[in-house]
Protein backbone atom coordinates (compact mmCIF):
# COMPACT_ATOMS: atom_id res chain seq x y z
CA UNK A 1 0.00 0.00 0.00
CA UNK A 2 0.82 3.69 -0.44
CA UNK A 3 -0.91 5.71 2.57
CA UNK A 4 -3.95 6.92 0.74
CA UNK A 5 -4.11 3.30 -0.70
CA UNK A 6 -4.14 2.24 2.84
CA UNK A 7 -6.82 4.42 4.06
CA UNK A 8 -8.60 3.55 1.38
CA UNK A 9 -8.41 0.05 1.70
CA UNK A 10 -9.78 0.41 5.35
CA UNK A 11 -12.70 2.45 4.35
CA UNK A 12 -14.03 0.17 1.77
CA UNK A 13 -13.85 -2.78 4.68
CA UNK A 14 -16.58 -0.92 6.16
CA UNK A 15 -18.44 -0.23 2.96
CA UNK A 16 -17.57 3.78 2.50
CA UNK A 17 -16.06 5.36 -0.16
CA UNK A 18 -13.30 7.77 -0.14
CA UNK A 19 -10.92 9.70 -2.28
CA UNK A 20 -7.63 7.96 -3.47
CA UNK A 21 -4.75 11.06 -2.53
CA UNK A 22 -4.01 12.16 0.77
CA UNK A 23 -4.89 15.83 -0.84
CA UNK A 24 -7.98 14.72 -2.30
CA UNK A 25 -9.00 12.70 0.75
CA UNK A 26 -8.96 16.40 2.48
CA UNK A 27 -12.38 16.90 0.62
CA UNK A 28 -13.91 14.21 2.16
CA UNK A 29 -15.95 13.93 5.30
CA UNK A 30 -16.01 16.85 7.95
CA UNK A 31 -12.79 18.83 9.65
CA UNK A 32 -12.10 17.70 13.05
CA UNK A 33 -9.94 19.73 15.58
CA UNK A 34 -6.69 17.76 16.83
CA UNK A 35 -8.05 17.69 20.37
CA UNK A 36 -10.94 16.18 19.56
CA UNK A 37 -9.38 13.16 17.44
CA UNK A 38 -11.34 9.73 17.56
CA UNK A 39 -10.50 6.77 16.50
CA UNK A 40 -10.90 6.11 12.58
CA UNK A 41 -10.29 9.74 11.65
CA UNK A 42 -7.88 10.15 8.44
CA UNK A 43 -5.13 12.49 10.44
CA UNK A 44 -3.16 14.48 6.95
CA UNK A 45 0.17 15.54 6.93
CA UNK A 46 2.33 17.63 4.97
CA UNK A 47 5.87 16.53 4.14
CA UNK A 48 8.92 19.21 4.15
CA UNK A 49 8.93 20.25 0.79
CA UNK A 50 5.81 18.77 -0.73
CA UNK A 51 3.29 21.35 -2.65
CA UNK A 52 0.50 19.11 -2.21
CA UNK A 53 -2.36 20.17 0.05
CA UNK A 54 -1.72 16.63 1.96
CA UNK A 55 1.49 14.34 1.08
CA UNK A 56 0.58 11.46 3.95
CA UNK A 57 -2.17 9.73 5.60
CA UNK A 58 -3.16 8.04 8.05
CA UNK A 59 -6.04 6.49 10.32
CA UNK A 60 -5.88 7.99 13.76
CA UNK A 61 -5.72 4.74 16.68
CA UNK A 62 -6.16 6.48 19.73
CA UNK A 63 -3.76 7.48 22.75
CA UNK A 64 -2.20 9.96 20.08
CA UNK A 65 -1.18 7.06 17.74
CA UNK A 66 -2.11 6.42 14.29
CA UNK A 67 -1.53 3.45 12.21
CA UNK A 68 -0.44 4.34 8.36
CA UNK A 69 1.49 2.81 5.42
CA UNK A 70 5.22 4.28 5.87
CA UNK A 71 6.88 3.48 3.20
CA UNK A 72 7.14 0.13 0.62
CA UNK A 73 10.36 -1.01 2.58
CA UNK A 74 8.62 -0.42 5.91
CA UNK A 75 4.92 -1.12 5.47
CA UNK A 76 2.35 -0.41 7.62
CA UNK A 77 3.29 0.55 10.82
CA UNK A 78 2.13 2.26 14.34
CA UNK A 79 3.47 5.94 15.07
CA UNK A 80 3.11 8.79 17.88
CA UNK A 81 1.58 12.01 16.31
CA UNK A 82 4.40 13.62 17.92
CA UNK A 83 6.53 12.07 15.68
CA UNK A 84 8.60 15.22 14.34
CA UNK A 85 9.58 13.77 10.93
CA UNK A 86 5.76 14.00 10.12
CA UNK A 87 3.83 15.94 12.90
CA UNK A 88 5.68 19.33 12.27
CA UNK A 89 3.28 18.98 8.61
CA UNK A 90 0.41 18.00 10.19
CA UNK A 91 -2.49 19.65 8.42
CA UNK A 92 -5.56 18.19 9.76
CA UNK A 93 -7.74 15.75 10.63
CA UNK A 94 -11.09 14.50 8.80
CA UNK A 95 -13.96 12.20 10.40
CA UNK A 96 -15.90 9.97 7.54
CA UNK A 97 -17.65 7.87 9.72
Amino acid sequence: FDCSGFTSYVYKQFGYSINRTASNQLDNGYAVDRANLQPGDLVMFCQYGSTKRASHVGLYIGNNQYVHASTPGVGVIISDMDDMSISSGYVGARRIV
